[in-house]
């Protein structure tokens, strides 16, 4: 969801520049297979052109393979056969798997510069979380395969230091590697009361500390040492455990609250872009988690758009990582490794107790570094400078 609110706001962006932008995605809903959009579309001036994959849905990992692999060939049709000639660029996402290739392909084919916009890494990832067996044929195959993306394209541009390190590694050209950071997916920002607020109101939230997990509950973010916390504080009736959105570990979370009669847990569905400040700004306290093993292979952007919006944050994962590096500028924040879900407990119990002065400074301060260094503007207008680059030099 993240990346397409990402990609939203360039080609936005670009188009009110002046430039002609072409979207080319599925129209399959990722998260419900079954919601189909219009195969053409116009937002403002951007031209959405959505191509007829198959829609077997995320309930295996089968039926996700044949969804890439469908769409993989449908947009490479589509890219080597424009109806519309030769474009200027192509910028290409990290997802679905093999995307970037099929860019590098085509843009090579029809002789076009092509920007990587690297926001997670495969086959790494899938490697770390399980999906794909370390050394296996295919996590080998694969690897080559990211490797020539790395090597031909003509700029890419990723999101930390960590992530920028990984991608030298893998043979990319330090002079074409760009940092930008992903901005928060929301410019508004409720200042309006606890009672007044209309998520506070429609799921009865008031009163209580919210701890939220809101956005996607992939592999790469452990949600155990959470659920081992709000177990611990099933009987402290100050604390309200809140997750929103989907993905394979909400399974772990529904299944926690059942054994343990959780009645301190509540999931909630994914909110939509325009509410997105009024469900995080319902939050007394953000969640941000990251496995142990991919520092630097993903990049969880929870924290702009939690720190953007004031609220302190609850950091679970590793003690060095692209969190961690921003945390070190806002102290007050917890931040906890995996498997010390009765440590994380006490450590709210320690956080609720401040004096709420004390609490809402620590928000305060994420918010103005949010704004210092997050600014939703500037690093959109970053972003297409880059693009613009590349354009001005092919």
């Amino acid at each position: 969801m993240a990346t397409a609110q990402a990609i939203t706001d360039l080609a936005l962006a670009l188009s009110r520049r002046g430039h002609a932008v072409r979207v080319i995605t599925s129209r399959n809903n990722y998260e419900q297979p079954w919601v189909k959009y219009p195969v053409r579309e116009d937002l403002e001036e951007i031209h959405i052109r959505r191509l007829r994959n198959t829609s077997f849905g995320k309930r295996s990992v089968v039926r996700r393979l044949m969804d890439f692999f469908s769409f993989n060939v449908f947009i490479f049709f589509r890219l080597v056969f424009l109806p519309s000639g030769r474009p200027d660029l192509i910028v290409s996402l990290t997802s679905p798997p093999l995307l970037p290739v099929i860019g590098v392909i085509a843009s090579k084919l029809r002789r076009i510069p092509v920007v990587y916009w690297t926001m997670d890494l495969q086959p790494e990832l899938s490697v770390a979380v399980g999906l794909i067996r370390k050394g296996s044929i295919m996590a080998k195959i694969l690897q080559k395969m990211s490797d020539l993306v790395f090597s031909h394209a003509t700029k890419i541009i990723t999101l930390d230091r960590f992530m920028a390190e990984h991608i030298f590694y893998r043979a990319a050209r330090r002079e074409d590697v760009h940092i930008v950071p992903i901005w928060p997916m929301t410019q508004q920002y409720y200042e309006g009361g606890e009672e007044e607020n209309p998520f506070v109101k429609e799921y009865d939230l008031a009163g209580r500390f919210i701890v939220m997990y809101a956005g996607n509950h992939s592999l790469v973010h452990p949600v155990k040492t959470l659920l081992d916390a709000a177990t611990a504080l099933r009987e402290d009736p100050r604390f309200l455990f809140v997750h929103i959105g989907g993905g394979s570990r909400l399974n772990e979370v529904k299944e926690r609250k059942e054994q343990c009669n959780l009645e301190n847990l509540r999931i909630l569905p994914f909110q939509p872009r325009e509410k997105i400040h009024l469900s995080l700004g319902a939050a007394s306290m953000q969640v941000v988690i990251m496995g142990n093993e991919v520092v630097g292979l993903t990049h969880p952007n929870k924290i702009y758009g939690a720190m953007y919006l004031g609220k302190p944050i609850l950091y679970i994962g590793p003690p060095e990582s692209h969190v961690t590096d921003i945390l070190s500028h806002c102290p007050g924040n917890i931040t906890i490794g995996h498997d010390q879900g009765d440590l994380l407990a006490q450590k709210l119990r320690d956080f609720i107790d401040l004096p709420s002065g004390e609490r809402n400074a620590i928000g305060q301060r994420n918010r103005a570094y949010a704004l210092e260094h997050f600014d939703p503007e500037t690093l959109i207008i970053k972003m297409v400078d880059e693009i613009e680059s590349v354009m001005r030099d092919a």
